[in-house]
């Protein structure tokens, strides 16, 4: 029968089945052994188990390593995945995209809703209460569908099946086609795993693909023992071409990774951040936008007991002064940042013209605009959030002479200055000019 590669599983479980006379091999990913090497399978193996149970770290290793596997399933092979703790790429890196994959950790694991009729599901419905840990794997739409659509193209999958469902009815378990071969994310077991390993040997893959479990009399001529020099060579040619194809891959994904950090990250929180992280975000977009003068007002205040009520002080002046002469005499915008799941409310509208007034008096300074910079609607995708505030406080902030904008769109300004689009001086110009909604032209 067809080789078996157990991936990141003991020795001792490997010795286990190799003594029950499975033609067994085992390996172990970077995540585990610490190494970057790349994942080879054995030439003759159809047959892979992952025990995915590792950290968040390392999401450029094992890049490249995917076509390995991929040519598994395309040739009609069976990849297997017990899900226990892992990141999305510890998936994809090694076995290519899987489409709509989202692992969300689900809170009731050893209870299923529902479980398909199938060979599969029986396997669930006996080691269910052996459950220890599990994912929604799926955003699914239509609860009652034993199938989902394939939500991206290009990944060479073309089947989605259900195999349980949990008390959500999200999908926790299923089994992907891919080519002539299948790819299964179960559950995770504990150590009650390899006991799932045997039971899909023995009595769920052998009726679904026969011809991996089919014994040749003459399989053992695959072995490489066997191979001519010419054969041999274009078989190393593939693997050194591999090995630089995922080294180029892993250097690439460093460099986005660490400019990802370096440069995009802080300006993510402008669109995902709330409260001190968000304000720390929307002072290092000013600072980007290079304004002149940028005043965290809780810093500025750190060693004097008051209520500190607007969070920015922009200021555009660039004469020789002192801030508290600037505070006194020059043009300033009072920034309020808030944040929230659903459209401004009215207390934070109300602080606009509250908070202005009161640095007037406080400053003798009337040449103050106050803006609600806001990041509303913030679990929604950034790119289809509505506007958040009524046309009523619109139109009062133009009476008013203040300013409404979201972070979302200071996040798409400072994109767009990024790619040429527009200048960092013109959206300065827009901030400090424009009254009501504040929105940007590019």
């Amino acid at each position: 029968m067809a080789k078996i590669l157990m991936i990141d599983f003991s020795e001792e479980e490997i010795r286990r089945l190799q003594a029950e006379k499975w033609d067994v091999e085992g390996a172990e990913t970077n995540w585990k052994s610490g190494k970057i090497t790349s994942l080879v399978p054995p030439l003759d193996c159809r047959l892979v188990f992952f025990q995915l149970n590792l950290g968040d770290s390392g999401s450029g290793l094992h890049v490249g390593d995917a076509a390995n596997f991929e040519a598994i399933l395309l040739d009609g092979g069976v990849i297997t995945c017990f899900l226990g703790a892992g990141e999305e790429f510890h998936l994809t890196n090694l076995f290519g995209p899987i489409p709509g994959l989202k692992l969300e950790v689900n809170k009731r694991p050893s209870f299923i809703n529902k479980i398909a009729d199938s060979p599969a599901g029986r396997l669930l419905e006996e080691f269910m209460p052996q459950i220890v840990k599990s994912f929604e794997l799926f955003v699914d739409e239509d609860e009652a569908s034993n199938f989902l659509s394939i939500p991206e193209e290009g990944t060479g999958f073309h089947q989605i099946e259900v195999l349980a469902r949990n008390y959500r009815r999200r999908p926790v378990a299923a089994c992907l086609r891919k080519g002539k071969g299948y790819l299964f994310l179960l559950p995770w077991f504990g150590p009650n795993n390899i006991d799932v390993v045997r039971y899909m040997l023995r009595q769920v893959l052998p009726p679904m693909t026969p011809y991996l479990f089919e014994e040749s009399p003459f399989a053992w001529i695959e072995s490489p023992d066997y191979y001519f020099p010419s054969l041999k060579s274009l078989f190393q040619q593939i693997q050194e071409e591999t090995e630089r194809h995922r080294q180029n891959i892993f250097r690439l994904r460093n460099q986005a990774e660490e400019l990802r950090k370096t440069e995009q990250e802080i300006f993510f929180q402008l669109i995902t951040g709330q409260n001190e992280s968000l304000k720390k975000a929307a002072v290092h977009a000013f600072n980007y936008l290079e304004w002149p003068l940028v005043i965290d007002v809780d810093e500025y205040w750190k060693r004097v007991i008051r209520i500190k009520e607007e969070d920015i002080w922009l200021i555009s002046d660039c004469e020789e002064k002192t801030v508290e002469e600037k505070l006194r005499t020059s043009p300033i915008i009072l920034v309020i940042i808030r944040s929230g799941p659903g459209p401004a409310n009215e207390n934070d509208f109300i602080c606009l013209q509250k908070f202005k007034a009161r640095r007037m008096q406080e400053f003798d300074n009337t040449k103050m605009k106050s803006i609600l910079l806001g990041n509303y609607y913030f679990r929604q995708d950034a790119r289809t959030r509505p506007v958040p505030f009524t046309q009523e406080q619109i139109e009062e902030a133009i009476a008013d002479g203040n300013g409404l904008m979201t972070t979302a769109d200071l996040f798409w300004a400072i994109k767009a200055e990024k790619e040429g689009k527009i200048s960092k001086e013109e959206i300065r110009k827009t901030i400090s000019e424009s009254k009501g909604l504040i929105t940007f032209n590019y």
